[in-house]
């Protein structure tokens, strides 16, 4: 009887100092696609819930979600073949949609290996288990993977899901850290 007592104490004592809000207050069972800010995750949409709105809004292909300043930012590969955004608010409520009339040809390029992607960007997310998951992206310039971004205990983490086999790995290092664009004219 103790143990229950002091483990609901320990609970309500983490989840009242925040640390463990990013994973309470959800209805996802993973903290990997749980929404990126605390006080966002007890109230507002998953990575997971924001990702199905925007779905059901455009039908296609998730290519990336993004949380940004409070709102989720989602690109999508409409059944129509036409990229299109949405926006969406803390809540997984659809704001904003917009047809992408700004693509080129490497556009054709990446819609093909998406297509052709057998792991999605929901499932990518969850391969990155055990952290909160920020932003999925589909590149498929080179092998195709989905660029995860993660945080755990305070601690940002970029990983690469490869998007036929699922195989994830730790992100190379950005070589523009610490570029400051002095040298640009």
């Amino acid at each position: 009887m103790k143990r229950i007592i002091i483990a609901s104490i320990a609970a309500a004592a983490l989840v009242g100092g925040g640390t463990a809000v990013a994973v309470a207050g959800t209805q996802s069972s993973s903290p990997a696609t749980q929404s990126s800010t605390p006080a966002a995750a007890s109230t507002g949409a998953s990575l997971t819930q924001a990702a199905d709105a925007a779905l059901k809004a455009v039908p296609g292909t998730l290519d990336s979600i993004d949380r940004d300043h409070g709102r989720w930012e989602a690109d999508v590969l409409g059944k129509d073949g036409k990229w299109h955004e949405v926006t969406l608010d803390a809540n997984g409520k659809v704001i904003g949609q917009h047809v992408d009339r700004d693509t080129d040809p490497e556009d054709a390029a990446e819609a093909k290996a998406l297509r052709n992607a057998t792991v999605s960007a929901t499932e990518a997310a969850r391969k990155a288990s055990g952290s909160t998951v920020t932003s999925v992206e589909f590149d498929g310039d080179h092998t195709p993977v989905w660029e995860v971004e993660t945080v755990k205990n305070h601690k940002e983490r970029d990983l690469n899901v490869d998007a036929h086999s699922g195989k994830v790995t730790q992100a190379p290092a950005d070589d523009d850290h610490g570029d400051d664009d002095s040298d640009d004219d």
